[in-house]
């Protein structure tokens, strides 16, 4: 895992999109009646569900912050094997007690 490529890892960009997708699906939620009738017909909405009402420029972003994601959970991991970065809490995953930002 040394040799994780990194080369594309940009943390602003991993906010900026996390923040974007956070306002727009509890907006989607709120404003979507196709949403609100599935959610009242079955309690379990898939993301995939939420996914294929986003515009096509918003699933492209989605990608984009989905590969950033990954990167981030792959970072996070290497580090907590390594006894830095942030610590893991089951049921939560890896938590900084100063970043309540992200999801």
């Amino acid at each position: 895992m040394e040799n994780m490529n990194l080369a594309n890892w940009d943390g602003e960009r991993y906010k900026e999109l996390n923040t974007y997708f956070r306002i727009m699906i509890e907006q989607l939620l709120r404003t979507n009646s196709d949403l609100q009738a599935h959610m009242q017909q079955n309690a379990n909405l898939k993301l995939d569900d939420l996914v294929e009402h986003f515009s096509p420029d918003d699933q492209e972003r989605w990608q984009e912050f989905l590969e950033l994601d990954q990167m981030k959970m792959q970072i996070d991991m290497w580090d907590h094997l390594n006894g830095r970065g942030t610590r893991f809490k089951p049921g939560e995953g890896f938590v900084n007690p100063d970043d309540d930002t992200t999801w």
